[in-house]
């Protein structure tokens, strides 16, 4: 009734091919939307706590956590925390926006974004780990978080087909 190389075949194809790119759209949703949620809490809670972040930068313990520090160069890191911490909610708001947009052209382009800002600095926190002597153990985690978030928007920049960055509004059915 059907050849093996009739329209059955080329038909599945298109069907399964289809299917691929809404599941790669699902997951790169479910990437932005992590992002943003992550983004949002921590970038709240430098911005609101940044004494909570001062360890990464080297600040001790000095049995509690003062909210204006004596020490100058502990205000100066506060305040670059502070600041820092609300570029951290600026990119949640972004993400978020383009998680909603359907514009391949700038959904990709974000990701491209994010993959050389992420890249850069998992570069830039594993040569401050191993070149400075202030950085602590717990560093790791950054630098294994940057270095992962560099992976997974490296991964839809590289080995994705541009379908994938068009918005959920235009999966073919």
């Amino acid at each position: 009734f059907l050849k093996p190389y009739g329209v059955f075949p080329l038909w599945c194809a298109a069907m399964f091919e289809s299917a691929a790119a809404s599941q790669q759209k699902h997951r790169l949703n479910l990437l932005l939307t992590c992002h943003c949620v992550v983004a949002g809490v921590f970038g709240l809670s430098a911005f609101i706590l940044p004494h909570l972040f001062g360890f990464f930068l080297g600040e001790e313990w000095h049995g509690s956590w003062r909210f204006n520090p004596d020490d100058g160069q502990v205000k100066v890191t506060h305040v670059v925390i502070r600041i820092y911490g609300a570029l951290i909610i600026g990119q949640s708001i972004i993400v978020w926006q383009v998680k909603q947009s359907d514009d391949g052209h700038v959904r990709r382009g974000i990701v491209r974004a994010y993959f050389v800002v992420f890249t850069l600095t998992f570069l830039s926190l594993l040569r401050a780990h191993i070149t400075d002597s202030t950085w602590h153990g717990v560093n790791w985690l950054n630098i294994v978080l940057f270095g992962a978030l560099a992976v997974f928007y490296g991964w839809f920049y590289w080995f994705n087909p541009p379908p994938v960055f068009e918005g959920l509004g235009k999966v073919s059915s």
